[in-house]
């Protein structure tokens, strides 16, 4: 019987031996090559397969149903989002609009001009597009595949800084890495949230905390070429989606890490000079970044410059200490993610991708963290700043939500151009970092002979986690939220969630990143479908029509009705129209509709501009923050001078309007008219 069980632990033993031997580490305790790259070069294959078929999570098909009395062939599995109308009523509306009018520099839908080298992050043939390479394949690639490419691009290139960032930390756990690099992708944040804005900014922290860690353990002058120039280019990118509430949840992550490492004594580099001098490449990375962005930036301030003059969104500063109960448990609700969609988001904010959150099981390793401490200035009299560095970012995000009356401060940190819920990426991208410290510093500790924290530190960490789910349940109770009555996975959840702080607390890093991978994906690994190009409403039988009746003589639209089907129509159809989601509202639009400038506060916004049926010349109101309704009289003198065609799914009895086209597309009814002359 012994001799069997010997026999059957050989095969085990060999492949034992030989993963240490192909993830064996080099000199300067960096992973090899091999293990550097072995993941991303999957990635790459991934999305080879995946942009070829065209498959991406586009939730434009959601329009199908207002379009087509068809299911849509398109949609291989899940269901389109509707609260994800950023991306398909309006990036993705834009970019075919785009597509349409041959990617120009200033895309002509709307009167007067629209700049589309900033707003909705679309593609365009002007040099700003080289840093923004997940539009590269909108000059290379039928729209299907490209679209594809631009859905795909920032979310691999996230999980593929992830894992270069945690086998930078960790060079024999590749097989850990890419779970958690795969597991962060799929957090409810990214996936409700699923935009290249909230993608760069974390992949950017990873590659600059990556870039910290091979500068300072590596002398190999390539080093100091290869990561500045990284840096530098993606910090272009990051800057030009010009979204700062999450770009400074980025930069908090990063700075407090590397400051944390650059301080943190180490054998190949002893003294702070030597390391400080090993990272300066990436101050010149980012002097270099700073000076591209500040080219673009002059090159286009008329249209930043009415961007941050709107009212809406305007210069937003954030108080802090505005935090409430609701919020704080919004951070911690990932276990109950999976109904996020039934219930609109509710009880814990106002819509699903509002409260999202990640799971965050590294921030219950605090505890071990300052045992770590203890431990090392006891036994060593050595002070560990990285564990200081994060234990400092954890408190100041803590004191951002919790603690007022320091404003002047927080401005000084630009804390103040964040949000309460934009913040929630600095905590994901801690928990991570936390994870990855942790079995870092338990992996030297096992060179000790001791491979982990002690129990009591462990179950003490693990009751703070039970403690936080245990306040969420009950909170949902309270308010009987189908978020815990209707949904079961939540049990499941919290299960694994508890286990993974087990497991990364007791050293079994590997077991801790599978049970983080399996919570994220059956938490939010189908929040968006998997669907096949794009809705494109250039090849329905309604826009036919409405370009057979514009005939390209340059005339102007108008859609008009209460729904959001001329719009969207009309926008990617790329003909001139009133109609569309605006960043930075165009000058001369608005002195047509509004010459006077009397609805300004209305219209100098980032919102939609849609229009009903009225009487007498435009007036305007704000359903929402970001809408602007106006109303529309084909008899009223805007009409009469700029407008030339309507587009409606509404009966519409005016004077002025002359009936062109009717048609049934789907099972919505369109009507198309004339304007004409009283």
């Amino acid at each position: 019987m012994q001799e069997s069980g010997r026999h059957l632990a050989q095969p085990f033993a060999r492949v034992r031996v030989w993963f240490r031997d192909v993830t064996a580490p080099t000199a300067g305790d960096l992973p090899n090559r091999r293990v550097l790259l072995v993941f991303p070069a999957l990635l790459v294959l991934i999305m080879i397969a995946l942009v070829a078929t065209g498959i991406n999570g586009s939730s434009t098909g959601y329009m199908n149903s207002y379009f087509s009395l068809d299911e849509d062939p398109a949609l291989l599995s899940g269901e389109p989002q509707s609260i994800r109308s950023d991306e398909w009523l309006v990036q993705s509306a834009w970019t075919i609009s785009q597509v349409e009018q041959g990617l120009p520099v200033t895309n002509q839908s709307f009167p007067g001009g629209m700049d589309a080298t900033v707003q909705h992050d679309l593609p365009s043939l002007d040099w700003s597009v080289a840093f923004r390479p997940h539009l590269w394949g909108f000059f290379l690639l039928p729209l299907d595949q490209a679209m594809a490419w631009k859905w795909w691009f920032p979310g691999f290139a996230l999980m593929a800084a992830c894992y270069v960032f945690v086998v930078s930390m960790l060079p024999r756990r590749p097989l850990t890495a890419a779970a958690l690099s795969v597991g962060f992708f799929f957090a409810p944040f990214f996936q409700w949230w699923y935009l290249s804005i909230t993608f760069w900014p974390a992949a950017w922290s990873f590659l600059v905390m990556s870039a910290v860690i091979w500068l300072v353990r590596s002398p190999r002058p390539v080093n100091r070429i290869v990561w500045p120039a990284l840096v530098g280019y993606v910090t272009v990118t990051l800057g030009m989606g010009i979204y700062v509430p999450f770009i400074i949840a980025a930069v908090l992550m990063a700075l407090a890490f590397g400051v944390g490492f650059v301080l943190t004594s180490l054998d190949l580099r002893s003294g702070i000079w030597e390391r400080l001098k090993a990272v300066s490449p990436l101050l010149i990375g980012g002097i270099m970044a700073v000076c591209v962005l500040g080219i673009w930036i002059l090159t286009r301030l008329d249209t930043v410059e009415r961007f941050l003059g709107t009212v809406y969104p305007g210069e937003r500063l954030q108080t802090v200490g505005q935090s409430t109960p609701q919020s704080l448990l919004a951070l911690f609700g990932a276990p109950f993610t999976a109904g996020l969609g039934d219930t609109s988001g509710a009880p814990f904010s106002s819509n699903t991708s509002e409260a999202s959150t990640f799971f965050l099981p590294g921030l219950f390793l605090v505890l071990g963290f300052g045992w770590l401490l203890a431990r090392a200035w006891t036994n060593h009299r050595r002070i560990d700043w990285l564990l200081i560095a994060l234990l400092a970012l954890g408190g100041l995000l803590a004191a951002y939500l919790l603690i007022p009356g320091w404003d002047s401060l927080a401005h000084l940190l630009l804390l103040d151009r964040t949000t309460i819920g934009r913040i929630g990426l600095a905590f994901g991208l801690l928990s991570v970092v936390s994870i990855v410290v942790m079995a870092n510093r338990l992996d030297t500790l096992a060179k000790e002979g001791r491979a982990f924290l002690p129990w009591f530190v462990t179950w003490a960490g693990v009751a703070l986690a039970g403690l936080a789910a245990a306040t969420l349940i009950i909170f949902l109770y309270r308010r009987q939220s189908p978020l815990l009555l209707a949904h079961w996975q939540w049990v499941l959840l919290i299960g694994l969630f508890l286990a993974a702080v087990l497991w990364f607390s007791r050293g079994r890093v590997f077991a801790g990143a599978v049970a983080f991978l399996i919570i994220s994906l059956v938490g939010s690994g189908g929040v968006n479908p998997v669907y096949v190009g794009v809705y494109d409403l250039n090849d329905t039988k309604l826009m036919s029509e409405v370009k057979a009746v514009d005939g390209g003589d340059g005339g102007t639209w108008v859609g008009v009705g209460a729904s959001f089907l001329p719009t969207v129509t009309l926008v990617q159809s790329g003909l001139r129209s009133y109609n569309g989601f605006q960043s930075a509202p165009t000058p001369e639009m608005w002195k047509q509709i509004d010459p006077t400038g009397t609805y300004e506060q209305y219209w100098n916004r980032l919102a939609n501009v849609s229009w009903v049926a009225g009487v007498g010349a435009p007036s305007a109101s704000n359903p929402a923050a970001d809408q602007v309704r106006l109303t529309f009289d084909s008899c009223a003198a805007f009409a009469q001078k700029y407008v030339s065609f309507v587009l409606t799914d509404e009966h519409l009895t005016q004077d002025c309007l002359v009936l062109e086209r009717s048609l049934k597309q789907g099972p919505t009814n369109f009507r198309i008219y004339e304007v004409v002359r009283p």
